[in-house]
């Protein structure tokens, strides 16, 4: 009879779960700077190099008004496609946390940013895709910690050579920030909280 109930009990709490939810969306402001040049935010491509040498700095901002506020960010990875590189491409990328807002239709200057917290390092090795995990500072964004003022990625050791990433307004291949996040109230740790504590009676 005990069981009996437990399964009852257990269907009846996860009828109302409430899982993780996505977000996934490509930029609403993208560009690249490189010593007073451009403005570059209507180009079709995102430019880095070894910042120490060159000074090119990719900066991009995603909106996350959406998500709502107090929930959790389970993971937070932000995703770009590298289309074309001069060889040799061993250039590794760190990301970080813009701290001044910015337009990229008149963004020239090198961009406001925490230079000592890197949330990702990636290293470039050819034509790809690749990731960065900004899980903490998509959450520090929600919970307020900081402004979403976007962020900003460079080489920062390697080859120095240039490297090509798409931007978001091309046809294709677009950066996209990926997020898996629970919502404020949802059901899912508590109800596998009780789902435990039935079979341990």
């Amino acid at each position: 009879m005990k069981n009996i109930f437990a399964v009852v009990v257990i269907a009846s709490l996860l009828s109302t779960t409430a899982f993780a939810d996505i977000y996934s969306e490509k930029p609403i402001a993208d560009t690249w700077i490189w010593l007073s040049s451009g403005p570059w935010g209507s180009s079709y491509s995102l430019r880095t190099n070894i910042v120490s040498a060159f000074d090119q700095e990719i900066v991009i901002r995603f909106d996350l008004s959406s998500i709502p506020s107090g929930s959790t960010i389970n993971s937070a990875v932000l995703s770009a496609y590298n289309y074309d590189g001069t060889l040799p491409t061993d250039l590794a990328c760190d990301i970080y946390r813009v701290t001044e807002d910015w337009v990229e239709a008149t963004l020239i200057d090198s961009i406001g940013h925490d230079s000592n917290i890197s949330y990702d390092q990636i290293l470039i090795t050819g034509v790809d895709w690749y990731d960065f995990d900004i899980t903490v500072l998509v959450q520090d964004w929600l919970d307020g910690t900081y402004d979403n003022f976007g962020i900003v990625f460079y080489g920062t050791s390697g080859s120095g050579t240039p490297q090509y990433f798409r931007s978001r307004e091309y046809a294709t291949d677009n950066p996209h920030l990926d997020i898996d996040y629970t919502a404020p109230g949802s059901l899912e740790n508590t109800t596998f909280g009780a789902i435990k504590a039935l079979f341990m009676q």
